[in-house]
């Protein structure tokens, strides 16, 4: 279970991260930097009874504390919806730095055996026929906006996040 809400997951945080890398390590060329970036999903703890707790490394490199105050995603195979999850919770990236942060999730299993079946599946390395739908609220400076995508296939979520795929 716990490697379908990493993936599932990859919902909620591609919406914070423009491109994916690491914190710049000393000695390395400066490039450019980006505003945001997951660097890597660190933990996964929890149950669905008491929620999840996703423990992520996470880089804001702009001027503003980023909060994300709402979040959601529904996962779905071959069009039927297996699942939701929400953020339960408030999310603060600190500014100007790479850190960890604890991401509170809640995942209400619409049909729990299809989403067992899905994470055999998953595990396999055979995204084909997951996708994502998903939105997040986001707050900087004095700003709000909410990012929305639907129909984000889990295999092109898993490669940008370089989770290794088995082919």
């Amino acid at each position: 279970m716990k490697f379908l809400i990493k993936h599932t997951l990859l919902a909620l945080v591609v919406a914070v991260s423009l491109l994916l890398g690491s914190c710049a390590k000393q000695g390395e060329p400066r490039q450019r930097k980006e505003k945001f970036q997951i660097v890597s999903l660190d933990k996964v703890s929890g149950s669905i009874g008491e929620g999840w707790r996703i423990t992520l490394t996470a880089a804001n490199n702009t001027a503003s504390n980023v909060h994300i105050t709402d979040a959601s995603a529904y996962i779905r195979h071959n069009g039927r919806k297996i699942g939701r999850v929400v953020l339960d919770g408030e999310v603060v990236l600190p500014r100007r730095r790479c850190s960890q942060v604890e991401v509170p999730l809640r995942i209400t299993l619409s049909n729990p055996i299809a989403a067992f079946s899905l994470l055999n599946k998953v595990r396999k390395g055979d995204f084909s026929g997951v996708t994502v739908d998903y939105n997040i609220a986001i707050t900087a400076f004095a700003s709000h906006r909410t990012l929305e995508q639907v129909n984000v296939p889990l295999e092109q979520l898993a490669k940008q996040f370089n989770f290794g795929l088995k082919k």
